[in-house]
C-alpha cells in the first residue's frame, strides 16, 4: 500500500527537479509513512510513499526489470501474486523480490498494457518504459485505488491524490463547475471529472498509454461487468457462502496482522465471519453514537452479539457530534468536496485502528452485489409508476411535497418524495431521481444568476447515461445495481473509505468488491438476490445459519450518524457560521435567501434537508482549504530545479529513504 506521483516532461532536455517530485510526495506521506523511494532521471520523475504489508524487509520501490529499462511504482495489493510470481519464474524472469509489484512490471514486459488483465487485487500503479519513451497508468476494475492525471503541452503528472497536484503547484486550481453542480446533484463528483478543470480521474478498469514524443494519450477500458441473465445455480445458498469465503481468505494476505469494521449490519457481519472460519477471530470496531438521534442509528447490541459468537475481540469507538476539530482534517483528506456523512465514524474508526493496525477488511460492497438499497426496490416499481398518466404522477408529486417529514432524522418521507418524482424520463434518469440531493430546477435556484447561467445542470445525467449505454441498457434493478457498481460506489464509497483510511496509515480491504465475486454473483437474477420487499434475500438466506437471527431482520440503517438531528442541534451552530450570508455573498456562488430558506426548513422540521446541507457545508469548508488557502508546495510546473545526483548502477537499486537520480 502506496501513495505515488509522477512528472514526465515531453521535452527530453528538460530535467525534472528532485524537490518537485518530493514535494508531490511529501503530501501523501501519511499514505506511506514506512519508506519513501525516488527516481529522477532527466525528464523523467517517479515517486511513493510505502505502507509495508508485503514482503515487509524488502520490495522496497522504485523497481526496476533485469536491465533497468523499465520502472514501476504502485499503490495497492495484488492478491494472486504468488501464483503470477511462480508463472514469471518458470518462464525466465529474475524476480529479486518476494512481494506482488515486482511481478506487475515482469507481467508488463510479456503483456504490456494487457497485462492488467492478469491483476486480482486494488491498485493504481505507473510504469514508464524507457526503450519505448512511454507511461503506462493502470487503475483496478472497481476503483478501490485512486489515481489523479494531468496533462499539458509540457508533459504529464499524476499521483494518487489531488492534494500533492494541488501542493506542488502544478494545477491551477480552476474550478470546474460542471463537475461541481454533479456533486451538489448527488453528493460526490463522478470520475473522470475532479473539482478542477486541469485535473482527471483515471477511470476503474482502465489504463492510459502516454507517449513522450507526441499524440494524444491513449486510455482504453479493459474489463467490464458481465451481462446478467445466468440461471439459478443448484444449492445456491452454498455456493455464496463459499464465494464469500474464498474472497474473504483472498484478502487476508498479509504479513500483517488484519482487523475489521464492524459495523453490525450485514454485510460487516458476513465479512467478520468469515474471516473467523477461514482463519482467526479478528480484532473488530465498531461504532457507538452519541447525541440527538443517536438511537436511531446504534447497532452496537448487534455488532457485540456477532462477537460473542465468534469469540471476537470488540472495540467500541465513541461517536460524538463534536465534529469541528475534526472536519477540516476530513475535508482537507477526501481530496474533493464529498457530502457523505459515513465519513464521520470512518475517520474515527481508521484514526482508532490505525494506531494498531495497517490493514483492515469491511463490508463495503454487498449492498451493490446483492441489492440491499430502497432504491433497488424502489426503480422496478418506479418503471411501473411511469406507465401511470402525467396529470396524475405531477398531483401525486406536488401532494407529497407538502408532507412534513419527521424530526427524528430518518429519510422515509423524503424517500416517498424522490420516488413520486421518479416517473418521467429514461432509466437513467429515474436512477438519479433516487439519488439526488436536490433536484434541477431547486439547484438551479441555488445558484447566484451569473453562475446559474453557465452550468447546464446535467453532469450527472450525462455520466449516468454514457456508463448505462456502455452496458447495453441493463433493465430494472440490475441496471441500478450497475449504475452503483460502475458510478456511486467508486466515486463515493470507495474514494471515502481509502482517503480517510490513508489518512491514519491504514490499508482498507473490500473483499466484496473483488472482480472473481463479482463475476459469480452479478449475473444472478435479481429476483432472486431481492424479493418483494425485501432486500439482500439472497444473502440473508446465506448467512442465515451463520449470524444471529437479530441480524436478518434489522433494518437497515447504513454506516451514518444521525446527521439531520445533529444538524438541527449540536452542530447547528457550525453549520450557519459556514453558510452565512456574509461568507454566501463573498464567494459569489450561491444565492443567500435560498440557502437561508434550506438552513430554515431543516430546523423547523419542514423538510429534511441534511442531504445538501451536508454537501454545501462539506463544499464551503473545502473551498477554503483547496481554493481561498495558497497551494501548499512552491514546485512550480515546469519544475526547472537543480537535480541533487547519486551515483547508482543501470539497474537503479533503490533503498529506503534513497534517491536513484541520473
Amino acid at each position: 500500500m502506496c501513495g505515488i506521483a509522477g512528472v514526465i516532461h515531453r521535452d527530453p532536455h528538460q530535467p525534472v527537479s528532485l524537490e518537485l517530485v518530493r514535494a508531490l510526495c511529501a503530501a501523501l506521506e501519511h499514505r506511506g509513512p514506512d519508506d519513501e523511494g525516488l527516481y529522477v532521471r532527466g525528464p523523467v520523475g517517479l515517486g511513493m510513499r510505502r505502507l509495508s504489508i508485503i514482503d515487509v524487509s524488502g520490495s522496497q520501490q522504485p523497481i526496476f526489470n533485469e536491465d533497468g529499462s523499465k520502472v514501476i511504482v504502485f499503490n495497492g495489493e495484488i492478491y494472486n501474486y504468488r501464483e503470477l510470481r511462480r508463472g514469471l519464474i518458470a518462464r525466465g524472469h529474475v524476480l529479486r523480490t518476494q512481494g506482488d509489484t515486482e511481478t506487475v512490471l515482469h507481467l508488463y514486459e510479456e503483456l504490456g498494457p494487457a497485462c492488467v488483465e492478469q491483476l486480482r487485487g486494488m491498485f493504481a500503479f505507473a510504469i514508464w518504459d524507457a526503450t519505448q519513451r512511454t507511461l503506462l497508468l493502470g487503475r483496478d476494475r472497481f476503483g478501490i485505488k485512486p489515481l489523479y492525471v494531468l496533462t499539458a503541452p509540457w508533459g504529464i503528472a499524476f499521483a494518487s491524490e489531488l492534494k500533492a497536484l494541488h501542493a506542488a503547484g502544478l494545477t491551477s486550481r480552476a474550478l470546474d463547475w460542471e463537475a461541481l453542480d454533479a456533486f451538489l446533484h448527488v453528493g460526490y463528483i463522478p470520475a473522470p471529472a475532479t473539482p478542477f478543470q486541469d485535473v482527471r480521474k483515471l477511470e476503474p478498469g482502465h489504463t492510459l498509454v502516454w507517449k513522450s514524443n507526441g499524440g494524444d494519450s491513449i486510455v482504453r477500458r479493459y474489463w467490464h461487468l458481465p451481462p446478467d441473465g445466468v440461471g439459478r445455480p443448484p444449492t445456491v445458498e452454498a455456493r455464496i457462502r463459499d464465494w464469500v469465503d474464498e474472497s474473504v481468505a483472498a484478502h487476508l494476505v498479509s504479513d500483517v496482522p488484519v482487523a475489521a469494521f464492524l459495523s453490525g449490519g450485514l454485510d460487516s457481519s458476513t465479512v467478520v465471519a468469515s474471516m473467523a472460519l477461514v482463519g482467526e477471530p479478528p480484532h473488530a470496531f465498531t461504532a457507538r453514537y452519541f447525541g440527538s438521534g443517536q438511537e436511531t442509528v446504534d447497532e452496537t447490541g448487534l455488532a457485540r452479539e456477532l462477537a460473542r459468537r465468534y469469540g471476537v475481540n470488540l472495540t467500541v469507538v465513541d461517536i460524538h457530534p463534536n465534529i469541528r476539530e475534526i472536519f477540516e482534517p476530513i475535508v482537507w483528506a477526501l481530496d474533493e468536496p464529498h457530502a457523505d456523512d459515513s465519513a464521520i465514524p470512518t475517520w474515527l474508526l481508521s484514526q482508532a485502528v490505525g494506531r494498531d493496525y495497517k490493514v483492515a477488511l469491511t463490508g463495503i460492497g454487498g449492498d451493490e452485489l446483492f441489492g440491499g438499497y430502497p432504491r433497488h426496490i424502489g426503480l422496478p416499481l418506479a418503471e411501473i409508476y411511469g406507465k401511470l398518466p402525467a396529470g396524475v404522477r405531477r398531483l401525486a408529486s406536488a401532494a407529497a411535497q407538502l408532507l412534513p417529514e419527521p424530526r427524528t432524522g430518518t429519510l422515509g418521507v423524503d424517500r416517498i418524495k424522490r420516488f413520486l418524482r421518479s416517473g418521467d424520463g429514461d432509466l437513467p434518469e429515474r436512477y438519479l431521481s433516487f439519488m439526488s440531493r436536490l433536484a434541477n430546477g431547486e439547484r438551479s435556484n441555488l445558484y447566484a444568476p451569473a453562475l446559474r447561467a453557465s452550468i447546464t445542470g446535467d453532469a450527472a445525467r450525462a455520466r449516468l447515461r454514457s456508463l448505462y449505454h456502455d452496458e447495453a441498457c441493463p433493465s430494472g434493478p440490475t441496471a441500478a445495481l450497475y449504475l452503483d457498481y460502475t458510478a456511486y460506489l467508486p466515486d463515493d464509497l470507495l474514494a471515502l473509505s481509502d482517503r480517510l483510511a490513508m489518512a491514519h496509515g491504514l490499508e482498507i480491504r473490500v473483499p466484496f468488491v473483488d472482480h472473481e465475486l463479482a463475476t459469480r454473483v452479478f449475473p444472478l437474477p435479481y429476483r432472486l438476490k431481492i424479493g418483494w420487499w425485501r432486500n439482500k434475500r439472497l444473502l440473508k438466506r446465506a448467512m442465515h445459519a451463520r449470524l444471529p437471527e437479530a441480524h436478518s431482520r434489522a433494518p437497515k440503517r447504513g454506516f451514518v450518524g444521525p446527521t439531520a438531528a445533529w444538524l438541527r442541534n449540536e452542530l447547528r451552530g457550525m453549520l450557519e457560521d459556514e453558510l452565512s450570508p456574509d461568507r454566501q455573498r463573498r464567494l459569489g456562488y450561491f444565492h443567500p435567501p435560498t440557502v437561508d430558506r434550506l438552513l430554515r426548513e431543516h430546523a423547523t422540521g419542514r423538510h429534511n434537508r441534511e442531504r445538501i446541507l451536508w454537501a454545501l457545508l462539506s463544499f464551503s469548508t473545502w473551498h477554503r482549504i483547496f481554493v481561498e488557502s495558497s497551494a501548499r508546495g512552491s514546485a512550480a510546473g515546469n519544475s526547472n530545479g537543480r537535480i541533487t545526483s547519486q551515483a547508482a548502477g543501470d539497474n537503479g537499486t533503490v533503498a529506503s529513504q534513497s534517491t536513484w537520480a541520473g
